[in-house]
């Protein structure tokens, strides 16, 4: 856009000072440049500001010079003066040589700037230097916008020299005939007859002699009926008042060619009484096409030739005018070529240009005549289908365009360089769109989202408002061939000592037979797969626990689901679910992933509620492997929280994490919820966690993922899990842990309810006892370390004010330190 303004500007205005001040204004308002300004140096070598634009108070007082000696000439203002080049300083706080600008700089949140020389008549005359805020922010898009800025600048004053010359020229020549630089031609009316001509005219006509023009019509000079009649209309009007001019005439010379010449007509009263007019005729044939290429360049890509965005606004305002008018279809496709980052930085930026040329001829190739081919810029491209009957026209049409545009293209190395495309397509008319910003946005969003889905997609087009039709894997075809299985892993109540749950758990079964588990899975599915996996599972689910009520076993189920499913929809299809089934939704959890991102939206709370709503319970699952904030956890309205299964699993190697799932069992009791801790993988873990009084247990060391044919099995059994704890070194070590948090904070609370001498007695405590149950020695170091617990809290208590418990924790420590010796070494 800021060329093609900055075209449009060259093209149009015609005073200096107003032309330089609005190429600096457009260069701040279509950029994020807080500064732009055009400056040459004095008599003296310093700058002095011609224009300027954005933080203009910058340049207030400031000293830049030329010269190469002056710290002052040392930035890129000087530094491009002199070498007559771009140059890009990507910051003022870390380039030694912007030292005198630094402050100013930071001032004014400057942090790069660069210069570029602008040229006049061949020849160096000034500079064009733009400010940014941001450090290293010169890429080599944004270079290559500023250096054909400022080579526009340049083109647009030698314009404004060759009009002032031009000026001049028509000036001198109402005074005086100057056949040096003017053509002279006498004319005779009514009859339009050429009477005489000067040399300079011969030569603009490329006449070989004065008979080829003199005598002749004027109606041979001209090659079409519409100007011979404007030119004509200004004549009438010269005789009339006495004088006139025109602009830009094309006339044909003797060759074929076309001249543009200004034609200045004074009428000449002669005693004979004929109607005569003497033109003076400028050729401006150069100007002409200057103005041409400035117009060419506001509503085509210098690049490819072809319409860019300015001319494509104009054009679809148009086409969606004929859509209305002759009732078809028009199809607005957004393109982008997939593959031409590589091109770029594998043979360099020359090629990418060719590349971009080459796919935008093959584009108009592949179109038809009455179809519209526009660039927006890099690799996009913009089509327009007019005049279609059908969707399935469009699709042919772009099966069409997918293949002209993947034809190799031949590099100047020799190389070939091949290119896919992604596109995106919007449809007029439909009944929400009524403007052409509509219609580009949702093509744009359409292209977004089929570039979403480059690997698995059908086509390399999408039509918005329609999913991306995709490529089934192999996982996807055997979750719609029914080769879903759902395996079940129990959940043990500590209190009753039963199984009371499930957890439903998806797996899938190759062709071969071979048992896939999720994470083979489920990066291979679609986050709507996902959504129609765990609909599955939980159908499933609840069909065998239905099953499982007719033989006697009431248990609830759990089952996860993807944050990326949690929606309204969702909610409705779980009402479905439930109320088809036949289950009591109280006996639903549905487990969601306690770190996600969704648990953070305002808009979670108003879904989750609605699923309580169904009277469905909700966990959040494998908390603590992430970030969670405990204020967001406060207002969700969950019913049960599962420790992630990382600290549970690794118990045996990092005792010390009990303290953590201890805070975690407290945190779950003060917020009223349950607390489920998977993992449990060992008997030593199993026996651990119970000492520490949670009540719902999973893990291997209870049972496995199953069938429910196998689980059934396991109910028959009617497994025991009824014993007395702790069992091992490690549920001592558990239970060391859960005793000292409550018992010091019954000493510090109440102290007086605590006997001091009975608690010096060690071998009353309960961990004296479960010692020696366990088999220690009581001679071994254990048993002295338990009894210098009790001693020091007793001491503690005795004393007249309870002070410092570092005493006590010291010999806690030491106690805890030999138990997970004697554990350690029982796993040696």
């Amino acid at each position: 856009m800021l060329l093609s303004s900055a075209n449009e500007a060259i093209a149009h205005m015609e005073n200096e000072a107003e032309l330089l001040q609005s190429l600096c204004a457009l260069t701040v308002q279509h950029t994020n440049i807080r500064l732009a300004w055009i400056g040459r140096p004095d008599d003296r070598g310093a700058f002095k500001s011609l224009a300027a634009a954005g933080a203009v108070d910058y340049l207030e007082d400031i000293c830049i010079s030329v010269s190469a000696e002056s710290p002052d000439g040392q930035g890129p203002v000087g530094q491009s003066w002199r070498d007559q080049q771009p140059v890009y300083n990507a910051s003022f706080t870390k380039n030694p040589h912007m030292h005198p600008w630094v402050q100013r700089a930071q001032a004014f949140g400057m942090g790069a700037n660069a210069s570029l020389p602008i040229y006049r008549g061949g020849k160096l005359w000034a500079v064009l230097a733009v400010y940014r805020g941001e450090e290293r922010i010169f890429d080599a898009d944004l270079q290559k916008i500023l250096e054909d800025l400022a080579k526009d600048v340049g083109y647009g004053l030698d314009r404004l020299d060759i009009l002032r010359k031009e000026r001049e020229a028509n000036a001198f020549n109402e005074v005086l005939l100057n056949v040096q630089t003017s053509g002279i031609n006498v004319m005779r009316y009514p009859e339009r007859i050429i009477e005489r001509i000067n040399a300079r005219m011969l030569e603009m006509f490329e006449a070989a002699s004065m008979e080829d023009v003199v005598g002749h019509p004027l109606r041979e000079f001209f090659s079409g009926e519409e100007t011979y009649a404007w030119v004509s209309a200004a004549a009438q009007t010269v005789l009339k008042e006495g004088h006139g001019t025109l602009r830009d005439v094309p006339y044909r010379r003797m060759d074929g060619g076309i001249i543009y010449m200004d034609l200045s007509g004074q009428r000449l009263d002669e005693p004979d009484g004929v109607e005569r007019i003497l033109w003076t005729c400028v050729d401006v044939t150069e100007r002409h096409q200057l103005m041409d290429e400035l117009a060419q360049q506001a509503l085509f890509d210098m690049l490819t030739g072809l319409p860019n965005r300015r001319a494509l606004d104009a054009e679809l305002e148009k086409a969606m005018v004929r859509a209305d008018r002759y009732k078809y279809l028009l199809g607005v496709v957004m393109i982008d070529l997939d593959g031409f980052k590589g091109i770029n930085d594998t043979y360099g930026h020359a090629a990418g240009d060719l590349v971009l040329q080459r796919v935008g001829q093959h584009l108009r190739e592949g179109v038809r005549r009455t179809d519209f081919v526009a660039r927006l810029g890099g690799d996009e491209f913009v089509l327009l289908l007019e005049d279609c009957t059908s969707i399935e026209e469009i699709n042919i049409a772009m099966e069409k365009i997918g293949g002209v545009v993947r034809q190799p293209i031949d590099l100047h190395n020799g190389n070939k360089a091949v290119v896919d495309l992604s596109a995106g397509m919007s449809i007029y008319p439909t009944d929400d769109i009524n403007n052409p910003d509509t219609l580009l946005r949702y093509a744009d969003q359409a292209l977004y989202n089929c570039k979403s889905h480059k690997t698995d997609r059908l086509h390399f087009w999408t039509l918005y408002g329609k999913p991306v039709s995709l490529r089934l894997n192999a996982v996807q075809k055997l979750l719609r061939n029914g080769e879903l299985l759902v395996h079940y892993q129990p959940v043990l109540d500590t209190h009753s000592h039963q199984i009371v749950g499930v957890e439903a758990l998806a797996r899938l079964r190759d062709e071969d037979g071979r048992i896939l588990y999720p994470g083979e899975f489920l990066p291979l599915i679609t986050a709507e797969d996902t959504t129609d996996l765990s609909r599955m599972v939980l159908i499933r689910a609840l069909a065998d626990l239905a099953g499982l009520d007719v033989l006697g076993w009431s248990l609830w189920v759990s089952f996860n689901v993807a944050q990326e499913s949690v929606d309204d929809r969702y909610v409705r299809c779980l009402a479905g679910v439930v109320e088809a089934s036949g289950i009591d939704s109280s006996r639903i959890t549905l487990e969601i992933l306690g770190g996600s991102d969704f648990l953070e939206r305002n808009a979670a709370l108003s879904i989750l509620h609605d699923i309580k709503d169904l009277g469905i319970r909700l966990a959040l699952d494998d908390v603590g492997s992430a970030y969670f904030s405990l204020l967001r956890l406060k207002v969700l309205p969950i019913d049960e929280i599962k420790l992630d299964q990382g600290f549970i699993r690794s118990l045996e190697e990092r005792p010390q994490d009990l303290y953590f799932i201890a805070s975690i069992r407290d945190l779950a009791f003060g917020m009223g919820v349950d607390l489920v801790v998977e993992g449990v993988e060992t008997d030593d873990i199993l026996d651990a966690i119970s000492v520490m009084g949670i009540r719902l247990l999973q893990g291997y060391a209870i049972a496995r993922p199953m069938p429910v044919a196998q689980l059934r099995e396991f109910l028959v059994q009617h497994p025991s899990y009824h014993r007395q704890h702790p069992t091992s070194l490690l549920g001592l070590y558990a239970k060391q842990v859960s005793d000292q948090g409550a018992l010091k904070k019954v000493i510090l609370d109440n102290p007086l309810l605590i006997n001091s001498d009975e608690l010096a007695e060690a071998s009353r405590c309960a961990m004296d006892e479960h010692m020696r149950r366990l088999g220690l020695a009581e001679n071994s170091l254990l048993f002295g370390l338990h009894w210098e617990v009790h001693r020091a809290i007793a001491s503690l208590l005795k004393a007249p004010v309870i002070g410092d418990w570092e005493t006590v924790k010291q010999t806690q420590k030491a106690f805890e330190g030999g138990l997970l010796e004697a554990f350690q070494k029982t796993k040696r």
